[in-house]
């Protein structure tokens, strides 16, 4: 996994808790501390004792726990990857040209391994269909950054998931509607 979302995993369990906090979350979660690097790659194994970790800490359920990173983890990507994204567009068109974003940092970048983005439009709305190849679907990170880029555009729009994969759908799709 890109290390962009690491460190920004890091910087989001700092900015609600502390730096003490983080160290004993990844004590807890049997990984040896070190500096997350946004140009590095990580294993996902990381991120998945991580979040476990943090889940079996806090109130929240791993999937309410996803979303809310994924609200933080969105503005970090469009910042890390901008060249990849028109500078005129708005959140509409940012999800039509997902597959295209996509296909540019997949070969920009030798290590990094996205997952399966589509997104089709109609007037009101768009129907962004999320899956991945990797063991853990990650639905909830996927609805958080959604949430997220309506709030980095600054977008009057409202996002819904429809289909899960955890619920036995083929792959995980939103309703972005635009109000």
């Amino acid at each position: 996994m890109h290390g962009i979302v690491h460190k920004t995993l890091e910087e989001y369990v700092v900015e609600r808790t502390d730096d003490d906090t983080w160290d004993t979350i990844v004590e807890r979660s049997e990984l040896e501390p070190q500096l997350y690097l946004p140009v590095s790659h990580y294993d996902d194994d990381e991120i998945d004792a991580i979040l476990e970790t943090l889940s079996g800490m806090a109130t929240q359920d791993r999937d309410a726990i996803e979303r809310d990173f994924g609200r933080r983890l969105a503005p970090e990507l469009l910042s890390t990857f901008s060249a990849h994204v028109g500078s005129d567009w708005d959140l509409p068109e940012l999800l039509v040209g997902l597959e295209d974003v996509y296909d540019d940092i997949e070969t920009a970048t030798d290590e990094t391994s996205l997952p399966k983005l589509s997104c089709t439009r109609e007037s009101d709305h768009a129907i962004v269909t999320y899956d991945t190849h990797r063991d853990r679907q990650y639905c909830g990170l996927a609805h958080g950054i959604l949430d997220g880029l309506v709030a980095a555009f600054d977008a009057d729009a409202t996002v819904t998931k429809t289909d899960c994969v955890a619920d036995g759908a083929d792959a995980c799709r939103f309703r972005v509607d635009f109000e």
